[in-house]
């Protein structure tokens, strides 16, 4: 199934609901989901910060010309 497919999917699930409770759990997870996100790219960024500030980074053009030669 595709992403869209699973979308669909999971709108008519939530559709049939009528527990307030499940889909407030709903809403939790999703808020999770998106703080975790958020949390691990928050943290890639100061990696990447950190390396070019210790200067262990490569010009753009060079490490294009490495990806279209493979």
């Amino acid at each position: 199934m595709n992403i869209a497919a699973e979308k669909e999917e999971l709108i008519h699930r939530l559709n049939g609901i009528e527990d307030i409770s499940v889909l407030d759990a709903v809403k939790d997870l999703l808020d999770f989901a998106h703080t975790a996100h958020d949390l691990q790219l928050e943290k890639e960024l100061e990696i990447g910060i950190k390396q070019s500030d210790n200067r262990e980074v490569r010009p753009h053009h060079i490490v294009w010309a490495e990806i279209r030669n493979q």
